[in-house]
């Protein structure tokens, strides 16, 4: 897809790709930009403002409580699993062959939020119902990450399914 930012955020994120290439073009300098979907894993704090949704049901959850859930859970995003993330960074920073460009890293899987709770809860082998708000202004519907390019430039390939993730990053939670 053609970069849209809806954000300062977004836009500022844009721009530093542009940058990176116009360096690589000018001054040859090595430019690999990853862009990151949904990571999560162990060691990220539910606190953060910046907290994934994962580490935020995971807490919930493991206490008992309900989580919330904004919109009808039926929104989806591509959850990439830390150690998937390293990889990708390795491979990128050893490619003999790539010397820029620019690269999704996820899993290339949707996951609704409300499949989340369910794996959550089948984990923890728990049936904790999610409460449902209303959704959030500038929420997307859908987010998948297309790493066909990651996979045939760089070698990546996710190593951990959704729930293999999930059952590593809640081991750490419960262990805290």
């Amino acid at each position: 897809m053609k970069p849209q930012p809806i954000s300062p955020y977004g836009n500022s994120k844009l721009m530093n790709e542009y940058i990176a290439e116009t360096e690589h073009r000018i001054n040859g300098l090595n430019a690999i930009c990853l862009r990151y979907f949904n990571v999560y894993g162990p060691r990220q704090s539910p606190k953060s403002e910046y907290a994934g949704v994962i580490s935020k049901f995971i807490e919930k959850m493991i206490n008992g409580e309900r989580p919330i859930i904004y919109g009808d859970g039926e929104q989806t995003r591509d959850f990439v699993y830390v150690k998937d993330v390293v990889n990708a960074n390795i491979l990128a920073m050893e490619s003999e062959k790539v010397k820029s460009g620019v690269f999704n890293i996820g899993t290339g899987n949707e996951t609704s939020i409300n499949e989340l709770v369910r794996t959550i809860n089948e984990i923890l082998e728990k049936n904790i119902e999610p409460i449902y708000e209303p959704a959030r202004e500038g929420d997307i519907k859908r987010s998948v990450a297309d790493i066909t390019k990651a996979k045939r430039k760089l070698g990546y390939k996710p190593r951990y399914t959704l729930k293999d993730g999930l059952k590593k990053t809640i081991e750490w939670y419960k262990k805290r």
